[in-house]
Parts: structure tokens; C-alpha cells; sequence
């Protein structure tokens, strides 16, 4: 793995956080290590107890001046300390990262340590007690194989009752271990691995115990009942969210919260609850499923882990997906066939006219989402369309930001024919801006799309974070170019987004703020793409805005026109993005790239640095007021976010443009500091030099040593 990274620093490839790919993970040491515990304990466990049975040394040990639970608390002793030497030999390995990253998270790493310790421990409680069982060690080696088992697959069991449910959930050993290795510590888990201990070592203190008393079977079986029970009840307890504890191990604390995102949480001082409505035909139902419901909760444990009080609802209906034509008599056919197939109980599945009475639904078009309600107000969490699937921290806390602060007003000039944010055409600017399933969408960051027509207004609302004119086709009035200019002069924020041949349209609009679409349209040489796709560089002023990312990203603009800055304006102007590199000149006159054949003509054309998206600002009424103006609408267009053949930053850049225009409002922050395990400091040859020492010279220590013990332990 080390060397694996090690090559990727070498073709400079940027790497992730080292300590995490290293150890954690299904691809890190610590789960390599997880896995082979299951088979390697129950070896060493086996013969702990039967080897004393089957070599009738058990007489000895029970007829001696020694408890019982003194035997078998030495026991499980002399296991933890061998135990220690795996935990030794792992201290070997955080060494030689140590050696070899630079600013190695050690806490990180020793919080995995841990976990992998209080699994042995708890696999050795096992094995100890099933080697009490039988005096044949291959017998108790495959019994502890079957426990284990058991306690890894009992979650799944029962999943879609309620009470069976968090039973068995809690009983299960699987992922206990993983959630520590993650860099998560809880009291649950850290409680859960200790009982377990404790369950196990007092039943074989009572099995054994059995073997000098007589009780009647009844009797033997009630205390173990009464024992397991009491571990239960205890265990569920402490695994409930109010008596919960966590520390992160990490050194950037990335298993926790931001720091912004817990100044939100600190202000919330009534109840909040998130009641899921799961349609049974839809393709995210089983996500909402009861048998699926403590993964579905788990989703949810670091908001809980903050709102320990939080309550979680479920309402199962089913109704039409939009965009479908289902009679009520396929409907129902499909409901049912869907219930079958997911787990869910048909008669506790609301019908459509059930739900349309308590809620609708339709605006999240009948799909699963999840209401979050706090003071008498909801907003919808929804579900996206990537490979999260479920909504995050930046979605959470935005969400409950909404609901404390309002939302971010975003209008959209209509009327005109400017671009829709309600089709899913190409052109249009759905996706970014009322994207259901886009994670990414300005609805699913805080904001509100507000449609604006200056046909029904007398007044632009002034309350809007930003106002966007995209794309006219027809022009605008005298009255509605008043209506623009007063909101305008009023301190309103805006975006203006033209194309090649609106100049007419629009130019009256911007004149008079000191900037003017050029005539004509873009083009940029390019071996790959269309002429008229120009690829726009980040400018010095977009770096001061925070607008900017990494060297040499671009941002595509698909027909373009150019920007021409006038010296008068009461705005200060920052051009943001530049097309340019020698590559690009203006065309005029009317031409068609897909029958005509077009090059640079150095006669009658110039190629020259052309901006293509601006800010203005100024200081007007103890505000800022923002304006963006770029001279291509298809830059936030639901086909240009979608790209695949060019690597651009489109989205990224159209977010960080409304955070921008809300003052770091929405989207919420969540950043977090920067990991600085990033770098591997020892060369190739260092690395395969610490596999010589791991795979050759530790390991034939090891066998040299044991080899040496055997003999003069058979000397004796």
C-alpha cells in the first residue's frame, strides 16, 4: 500500500489523507488484521478449558484452594496479555508510518488499535467459554467459529419488528470494531465490547460452577436468562443517543461536525423531528424499508449525537411517480408487488387519498423524502442521485439553517422566454436550481427559487439575495427596463447571463453600470472541441473573491460572446474569467460550425484576451451590492453541469457565485482544517527495505524464538 502511494507522489497524483488509506478503510491494514482475527482466536481459545477436561487437570484446578472465577479471570488474563503482543507487532507497523509519512495522525491510528484489542478480547471471552463446554478443542474451536457467526448475522434478524429489532441490533458484534478503526469512538461500542466480556466470562464461572452444585435445570436455565437479560437491558441503555459519548480521533476531526455547523446546532432549543415518507413504488423505497431502518437511522447518528432528543418517524403510502399514466387498478397491483418484494406491511401502507390528507407531495414528485420539522416549520431532506445517496452535513445543517434563518430568495426573471428553471431540457437551469436529486442544487443548499414577471410586479422584491435575467429572447419594455434599473439602484444583487445575438436585448440593461456585450460571437482553437466552446481561465480578482479553484481549471462556455468594460462606473469591476492564450478572437457575422468550415483569419481578425464573466460591486445603502454578468448563458445549463468529456468546474463555480452573492450564508460551510498527512517522506528503496523487516526478518525472529522456547521447554 505504502508503495503503491509512494508511486502515485512520484507521477504527481494527488494523494489522500495517508493515515487513513493505510489503516482504515476495506482496503487498510486494520481490517486485513479484523479479518483474520475471526479464524485465528477461536485456535488459540480452544484448548483453554477442554485441554483441562479431556487431560482430567480440571479436577485438580476445581478440588484446589482457588475460585472458580479466579481460574477463569486467569485465564482471559493470560489471553489479554498474549493479545498484547498482536497489539505489539501493530505498534511495529505505526512506526514505520510514523518513518515514512510525514505528520502522521498517531492518535488516529492508536484509537484503531483499540478497537482491534477490545475485539480479541472479546473473541477470546468467547472462546474461553465454549472451551468450557466440551473437552474436544476442535469441537469448541468450530463452536466459537458458529458464536461468532452468530454474533455477526443477528442483526439482520428480525429487522422489520420494531422491539426484535433494536434487540438483535444491539446483540450483533458486526461493525462494532469498524466504527472504531474509522476514527470514532463511542461509549456503546466501548461499553458493548466489555459486556460482552463479562457475559461470557460469568457464563462459564456458572457453567463450571454447575459441575459442584445441584440445581435443577429450570433453575440453571433462569440465571442464565436473568444474566443475558440484564446485560441486554444495561447494553441498550447505554446505546441509547442521551447517554451516548464520542470522542473523534482524528486529528481534523473529520468524524464530527464543523465548527460552523455546531454553532447552528447550539441554537436549536425546541424539538426536532424528521419524519420519512417512503412511497412503496418508488426505486428509493428499500432505503426506507423497516428491515432497513437501522441502517437508514444510522445515516442520521452524528446529527443525533448532537440532538440526542431527535425523533424519527416513518409514513409508508404509495401513489403515482410523476410522469407516469398508472390506473388505480395498476397502481394498486404495483403498490402490492412492491410491499412484497421491500418488506412492508400492505395494511399499514397509506393510499393516495390517505396521504394527500396529511401531506403533499407532489412538489417532491411522490418520491422518498424526509421532512425536517422544527417550531412549527418543515423543509424537505431529500435523497440524491450519486453514490451518497443520503443527505450529509452541508445538506443537514443547511436544511435546519433554513429553518431558523429563512431561506436564501432567489428570483428568476420570466416572461421573456429567458431560461426555465422548471424543464429538463439542455438549456435549461433546473438541475442547479431545483434539482430534486442534484445534491448540488441551490433548493437543496438553503435557497428558494422565487419566479419574478415584471408583467404581475409592480416592484422587484428587495429582499432577494440575487436576481437572474438568463437569456432573453425577446425584448424587454421601457416600463420593465425601469422596473430592472430601480431594483437595480435600490442595492438588488444580480446575474446576468447573455448570449451571442442578445446584445440588443440586454446592453441597454448593463450600459448603464459601466459594461456592454461585445458584437459577435467567441471562438478558441481548440483540437477537440467546436471553435465556439471556450474554455475560460480564472482571473487575480477571482481569486480575491474566493471565487477561484486550482491552477488551470476552466470553466466552459458554450457560445459566447465578449465583455467590454468602460473606465466610467460607479462599480468597482473585477473581471473573473478570462478566454484567452493566444487562442481566441471574435467572429462577426453570421456562420454555421456545423456545415461551414471557419478558421482565424489574421487580416481581418485579432486574437486577444477576452473576459467573459465579471463582478461589479459597491457600497450602497451600508451594503454590498454584487452584479455578475457573463456573456454566455450556458455555463449553468443542465447539460454544461453534466459534461463528461472536458474536466471543468462549472458547478463548483456557479455554488460558490450564490455564496458569494449571500455573504457565506448558503451554501453552509463545513470546511474543516486541511489534512497535512499528505506526503510520503522515504524513498522506494527505504520501502522495500521495510518489507524485507515485515515479511522476512520480524517474522523469522518470531519462529526463531519459538523454536527456542519449544526446546528448552521440552529440555525441562
Amino acid at each position: 500500500m505504502l508503495y503503491s502511494q509512494e508511486t502515485s507522489q512520484q507521477l504527481e497524483r494527488p494523494l489522500n489523507v495517508l493515515t487513513r488509506v493505510l489503516f482504515s478503510g476495506d482496503t487498510g491494514m486494520f481490517k486485513a488484521v479484523q479479518d483474520s482475527l475471526y479464524l485465528y482466536i477461536p485456535l488459540l481459545t480452544m484448548g483453554l478449558m477442554s485441554r483441562e477436561t479431556s487431560s482430567g487437570s480440571i479436577k485438580l484446578l476445581l478440588s484446589s484452594p482457588v475460585r472458580l472465577r479466579q481460574i477463569v479471570f486467569g485465564k482471559f488474563f493470560a489471553m489479554m496479555i498474549y493479545s498484547l503482543l498482536l497489539v505489539a507487532i501493530l505498534f511495529c507497523y505505526l512506526i514505520a508510518a510514523y518513518i515514512s509519512v510525514e505528520n502522521l495522525d498517531v492518535k488516529f491510528v492508536l484509537g484503531g488499535i483499540l478497537g482491534l484489542y477490545l475485539l480479541v478480547c472479546a473473541y477470546s471471552a468467547i472462546g474461553l467459554f465454549m472451551s468450557s463446554l466440551t473437552s474436544y478443542q476442535v469441537v469448541a474451536a468450530i463452536s466459537t467459529l458458529a458464536v461468532l457467526a452468530a454474533l455477526n448475522f443477528i442483526g439482520e434478524v428480525g429487522q422489520g419488528y420494531d422491539i426484535i429489532r433494536d434487540i438483535t441490533y444491539w446483540i450483533s458484534i458486526s461493525g462494532r470494531t469498524e466504527t472504531i478503526i474509522n476514527g470514532l469512538i463511542t461509549s456503546r461500542d466501548i461499553i458493548y465490547f466489555i459486556l460482552i466480556i463479562v457475559l461470557f466470562l460469568l457464563l462459564t464461572v456458572m457453567k463450571l460452577n454447575n459441575g459442584r452444585e445441584h440445581r435443577s435445570s429450570a433453575a440453571k436455565s433462569l440465571r442464565y436468562f436473568v444474566l443475558a437479560f440484564a446485560i441486554i437491558v444495561i447494553g441498550y441503555v447505554s446505546s441509547l443517543p442521551a447517554f451516548m459519548g464520542y470522542y473523534d480521533t482524528t486529528r481534523i476531526k473529520d468524524q464530527t461536525f464543523s465548527t460552523n455547523s455546531q454553532e447552528v446546532l447550539k441554537r436549536i432549543n425546541k424539538p426536532v423531528s424528521i419524519t420519512t415518507y417512503v412511497n412503496v413504488i418508488d426505486y428509493r423505497a428499500l432505503y426506507g424499508a423497516p428491515k432497513n431502518r437501522i441502517a437508514d437511522i444510522s445515516q442520521f447518528e452524528n446529527f443525533q449525537r448532537f440532538l440526542p432528543e431527535l425523533k424519527m418517524d416513518y409514513v409508508y403510502y404509495y401513489d403515482t411517480l410523476m410522469y407516469r399514466d398508472d390506473t388505480t387498478k395498476t397502481l394498486i397491483e404495483k403498490a402490492k408487488n412492491k410491499a412484497e418484494a421491500n418488506g412492508f406491511n400492505f395494511q399499514k401502507v397509506l393510499d393516495p387519498a390517505q396521504i394527500k390528507r396529511k401531506i403533499n407531495l407532489i412538489p417532491e414528485e411522490n418520491h422518498l423524502v424526509r421532512m425536517l420539522s422544527y417550531n412549527g416549520k418543515q423543509t424537505p431532506l431529500r435523497m440524491y442521485d450519486d453514490m451518497f445517496v443520503y443527505p450529509k452535513e452541508a445538506e443537514i445543517i443547511a436544511a435546519l439553517k433554513r429553518l431558523l434563518d429563512g431561506p436564501g430568495l432567489v428570483g428568476v426573471l420570466k416572461g421573456n422566454n429567458e431560461r426555465s428553471t422548471d424543464k429538463n431540457d439542455d438549456k435549461s437551469y433546473k438541475a442547479i436550481t431545483k434539482g430534486l436529486g442534484t445534491r448540488g442544487s441551490l433548493t437543496n443548499n438553503g435557497f428558494e427559487i422565487l419566479d419574478v414577471s415584471l408583467q404581475n410586479t409592480n416592484d422587484i422584491p428587495t429582499d432577494l439575495v440575487v436576481l437572474i435575467i438568463a437569456d432573453p429572447k425577446s425584448e424587454y419594455s421601457p416600463d420593465e427596463i425601469q422596473k430592472i434599473q430601480k431594483y437595480v439602484d435600490s442595492g438588488g444583487n444580480l446575474i446576468i447571463a447573455g448570449e451571442p445575438g442578445r446584445q440588443g436585448i440586454l446592453n441597454p440593461i448593463i450600459q448603464p453600470l459601466g459594461i456592454s456585450f461585445i458584437n459577435g460571437t467567441l471562438l478558441q482553437e481548440s483540437d477537440n472541441f467546436d471553435l465556439d466552446l471556450i474554455q475560460a481561465s480564472f482571473t487575480e480578482g477571482a481569486k480575491q473573491l474566493g471565487l477561484s479553484f486550482y491552477d488551470k481549471a476552466v470553466v466552459t462556455f458554450p457560445g459566447a460572446t465578449g465583455l467590454s468594460l468602460s473606465e466610467k462606473s460607479n462599480f468597482k469591476m473585477r473581471p473573473l474569467l478570462i478566454a484567452g492564450n493566444n487562442k481566441t478572437w471574435i467572429k462577426n457575422g453570421d456562420f454555421d460550425l456545423s456545415t461551414q468550415k471557419v478558421a482565424f483569419n489574421p487580416k481581418m481578425e485579432k486574437k486577444e484576451n477576452v473576459p467573459v464573466a465579471v463582478a461589479l460591486s459597491r457600497k450602497l445603502k451600508n451594503k454590498e451590492q454584487k452584479i455578475l454578468i457573463t456573456s454566455d448563458a450556458d455555463f449553468m445549463s443542465n447539460v454544461e453541469l453534466n459534461r463528461f468529456n472536458l474536466n471543468t468546474v462549472n458547478s463548483s463555480f456557479v455554488i460558490r457565485m450564490f455564496k458569494w452573492f449571500s455573504n457565506g450564508e448558503y451554501p453552509v460551510s463545513i470546511n474543516k482544517e486541511p489534512a497535512i498527512d499528505k506526503k510520503i517522506v522515504v524513498s522506494r528503496a527505504e520501502i522495500n527495505w521495510l518489507k524485507v523487516i515485515f515479511f522476512a526478518i520480524i517474522p523469522g525472529l518470531i519462529g526463531v524464538f519459538g523454536a527456542v522456547t519449544l526446546i528448552i521447554r521440552k529440555g525441562k
